[in-house]
């Protein structure tokens, strides 16, 4: 008698009930599985490892000592990179362009100044300075994060008198604070100050910013004492405790810059160590850890099973710098490891593909945030996410993609638009796009006529139902080079409005602005910044420093009615910093010498030999 018959025989009931265990026992054991699956994945981690080391053919002295600090902003005079030339190659200004550069030069430092006096006067030794209540404020700490984060900003705008008066209180810092501290927050505020300050000054004293370093290194180190090496989001350097069970994208994968380059000054292999073999996690993620996407990561991992418990993938909040670091690691490493230059194409080329978008018949271009799951686009883009275009036009020069640098300038006029567009001069925080199709090279930036006359298989569709876009042309051309005006903004397309009105004193935008300008030496980018930073001055200057604002589309007078009592310590960082490069003569902290970290802190570039032990090919 066969099963089926046997089954037969059995009452209605009986039938059902083992129906329902059958169906029970598929469910649990496919689940099972699946967890199984989800608890031991084994990526690339620290126990599994050869030791871990690097060295170069320099001397660990960043630069001879002979040198000033004015000639150490050179980078080295005999550092020949293996990758090819970023900045382009500058003809000679005239006498009348030199005096416009230098004076709006002198008119960034002299804001830098204002606000530094400000901080100085009534937070030195604070994170920040409430600039309309005259308070300090330590939401990183306490440990003075303006203080470090201003240090190579100094020595840029050649400040030596301010250098040296705060130098000492550098050496009061003390790590060892019972507070939960953002890893990612310190690492790129303060290692990384201290780390580019020591490279670029000779003081007398400039052992302690080393000294310091290394005492904030290793503090961090037990951050990293998880089952897979990836650190905590926040970290107590006294209790050794972490506090968070996950960690976002851009927390633990932006801190290879500054640990290697510590590793590279104390001899001491372990902070590279710990770096790498976050790059290596990522390298090895798949889709069993949530990774649907090839080099599209998801925002937020667990630190237990290294799984993607987000779907959203972003080139903005809480994903941004992790892209970043992936192009700036091979550029730091004077290309020697080709894991890193594999994974930034990967995920530029899955950006492209599947985020970037543009509006037909303009040249605007979009980036948006994307859940990779169900192939869904946030209608939003923030204004983290204008880091994006400096970041892709630097790998199209080390990579040789065209492409890449016509999304750049796509999507920095978006950018630049969203300030010249708003009432006050400045950029929302988020902003809402209109209808919009997926970017495609064949199509983006010809007006609808021209768009018209394509083939059938090129010609553009709106997506669901057909509108009427406006026709604009976002491209703006400088007539007379010598008189440095710009057209008005444009016409605001219908749908483009703001969703966050606020304006934090970011500064993504005029880093973008002086990276484009390096690299194509147009002077339409100095013009764009130098009306950012007018806006600035005029919106967000307070007696005694500068403040964010609340809603960019106010216009109402005196400054406490539309300011916001804050002032991050990027202001000075990088805000002040990129303004003043770009109006600095272009070898000077030149892109083909230096790389900026996430916080605007140049590290110098010097030959790397291929010593990266068990790295991934």
């Amino acid at each position: 008698m066969t099963l089926a018959t046997k089954l037969k025989g059995l009452p209605y009931k009986w039938r059902q009930m083992a129906l329902g265990c059958t169906i029970f026992s598929f469910i649990y054991i496919t689940f099972y599985y699946a967890l199984q699956e989800y608890e031991y994945i084994e990526p690339t981690v620290e126990s599994t490892r050869e030791e871990f080391y690097f060295t170069t053919n320099i001397p660990p002295s960043p630069l001879p000592e002979t040198l000033t600090m004015t000639q150490r902003m050179y980078g080295y005079d005999n550092f020949e990179s293996r990758l090819p030339r970023i900045q382009t190659h500058f003809g000679s200004e005239s006498a009348a362009e030199k005096k416009i550069r230098e004076e709006r030069a002198s008119a960034v430092k002299k804001a830098f100044m204002h606000g530094w006096t400000g901080y100085k006067t009534h937070a030195l030794g604070h994170d920040e300075l409430k600039p309309l209540t005259e308070e300090p404020h330590n939401p990183f700490g306490g440990m003075g994060a303006t203080l470090v984060d201003s240090l190579g900003t100094m020595i840029i705008m050649e400040l030596h008198d301010e250098f040296d008066q705060v130098i000492a209180e550098v050496e009061k810092i003390n790590f060892y604070v019972d507070k939960e501290l953002s890893v990612f927050e310190t690492t790129i505020r303060y290692l990384g100050g201290l780390l580019s300050a020591y490279e670029l000054t000779d003081h007398p004293k400039k052992h302690i910013l080393l000294e310091k370093a290394k005492e904030l290194g290793e503090a961090l180190l037990p951050a990293f004492h998880t089952r897979l090496g990836i650190p905590y989001y926040k970290f107590n350097p006294v209790t050794q405790m972490g506090m968070d069970n996950s960690t976002l994208l851009a927390d633990m994968a932006s801190l290879q810059l500054e640990f290697f380059t510590l590793s590279h000054y104390t001899g001491n292999p372990i902070f590279a160590k710990k770096a790498q073999a976050i790059t290596d996690f990522l390298d090895s993620a798949g889709y069993a850890h949530g990774v649907r996407l090839p080099g599209l990561y998801p925002n937020e991992v667990d630190l237990d099973s290294g799984y993607f418990t987000d779907t959203i993938a972003s080139f903005g909040a809480m994903g941004d710098s992790a892209y970043e670091y992936l192009l700036k690691e091979y550029i730091l490493t004077d290309g020697s490891i080709p894991q890193y230059a594999r994974m930034y194409l990967q995920s530029i080329d899955s950006m492209k593909q599947y985020m970037l978008m543009q509006l037909p018949g303009t040249k605007f271009l979009y980036l948006p945030a994307y859940d990779t799951a169900r192939n869904l686009k946030e209608p939003t883009m923030d204004h983290l996410t204008c880091f994006v275009p400096g970041m892709l036009a630097i790998g199209s020069r080390i990579f040789n993609r065209p492409d890449d640098i016509k999304a750049a300038k796509g999507l920095l006029e978006t950018c630049v638009y969203m300030y010249r567009s708003s009432a006050t001069g400045l950029a929302p925080e988020t902003w809402v796009f209109p209808d919009q199709i997926p970017y495609n090279p064949l199509t983006y930036g010809k007006s609808l006529e021209e768009l018209e006359q394509l083939p059938p298989r090129q010609r553009y569709r709106w997506p669901g139902k057909k509108k009427t876009p406006v026709t604009v042309n976002v491209t703006v051309e400088v007539p007379n080079l010598t008189n440095r005006t710009l057209d008005p903004p444009i016409e605001r397309p219908s749908g483009l409005y703001a969703r966050d009105y606020r304006y934090l004193l970011r500064p993504e935008t005029v880093e973008s602005l002086f990276i484009l300008y390096r690299i194509t030496g147009d002077p339409r980018y100095q013009e764009y910044g130098w009306e950012i930073f007018k806006a600035i001055e005029e919106r967000c200057r307070t007696p005694v420093a500068y403040a964010a604002v609340r809603n960019v589309s106010h216009l109402g007078k005196g400054y406490r009615l539309n300011q916001i009592d804050s002032m991050e310590s990027f202001l000075f960082a990088e805000t002040f910093k990129y303004l003043y490069l770009l109006f600095s003569p272009p070898e000077m902290i030149s892109l083909d010498k230096f790389v900026f970290t996430t916080e605007a802190h140049p590290l110098l570039r010097r030959p790397w030999t291929d010593t990266f032990i068990d790295y991934k090919a």
